[in-house]
């Protein structure tokens, strides 16, 4: 099993493959750096291979630097070379929605998870102290809580989860504290075995809930309000909704405060 990162010789792309390097780093996996052919500058795909090849000998981690043809060459690596997950970085001024090179790795469903990443911060990188784990209510997968257990771990952050509830602007004015309190427990409540993996790997962690009317627009005033290093979001259930620019959550990878993963799990 290995870990590729899409790298295209621009800065962005080469820093966001650094998360890729500490991730493979913390799992003891082996790195894939891999181009696919386009119109990029090889001589920067090259000053960028070599970079992060210094970084990752830094980190002890193993890689390999491979172009490809297209996509469809990509699919097949992954298929035959067992990739547990595929590093992507995308322009700050893009959407996950643009027609794009990412949308078209999102649309080859490669069998293999993707993280997307958008970078704010460059700086911010190498230097994560707190990670933002936004959730609609208790949805949380095995898949996201392990991928941002990774992160957490060979970063040494702490991670917060925010769990949201949309409702009305008529419940949301009825809301007591007793309400408030209520939903907490429950959330722990149903929260409880990832509360477990917390205490075992000793990660520092905190989990707040809120009542809101937009979930994203909520998420965001969170984040202006607070330090986070970076945010990991999750696909939406229905692979097509990654698409729909109504979705609640797509309005925290359009225009982000802060670096963001957009996590697509693989469907086993």
């Amino acid at each position: 099993m290995r870990v590729v990162s899409l790298i295209n010789g621009s800065l962005l792309s080469e820093k966001a493959a650094l998360y890729a390097v500490y991730y493979a780093k913390q799992l003891k996996l082996n790195l894939t750096f891999i181009h696919i052919e386009s119109n990029d500058s090889m001589k920067k795909v090259i000053q960028s291979v070599e970079n992060l090849e210094l970084q990752a000998q830094k980190q002890g981690v193993k890689t390999e630097f491979i172009t490809l043809k297209s996509l469809s060459k990509l699919k097949k690596f992954v298929e035959n070379k067992g990739i547990d997950i595929i590093f992507c970085s995308t322009r700050q001024n893009h959407s996950i929605l643009d027609k794009s090179f990412v949308k078209k790795l999102i649309s080859e469903k490669i069998k293999a998870d993707l993280a997307i990443i958008k970078i704010v911060q460059i700086a911010k990188v190498e230097n994560i102290n707190s990670i933002l784990l936004p959730i609609r209510e208790t949805r949380l997968s095995v898949k996201k809580f392990a991928l941002m257990e990774v992160f957490a771990k060979v970063y040494n952050a702490k991670v917060e989860i925010y769990s949201l509830d949309k409702i009305s602007a008529k419940k949301l004015s009825n809301i007591t504290s007793k309400d408030i309190k209520q939903k907490l427990q429950e959330v722990l409540f149903k929260l409880r075995h990832y509360i477990k993996m917390f205490h075992i790997n000793n990660i520092s962690f905190a989990i707040k809930h809120d009542f809101s009317l937009s979930q994203g627009d909520r998420v965001k005033e969170h984040i202006a309000k607070h330090n986070y290093d970076l945010a990991i979001i999750g696909a939406h259930k229905d692979d097509n909704s990654i698409f729909n620019k109504k979705h609640p959550i797509d309005i925290l990878f359009k225009i982000p405060l802060i670096n963001t993963l957009y996590f697509i799990p693989h469907k086993d």
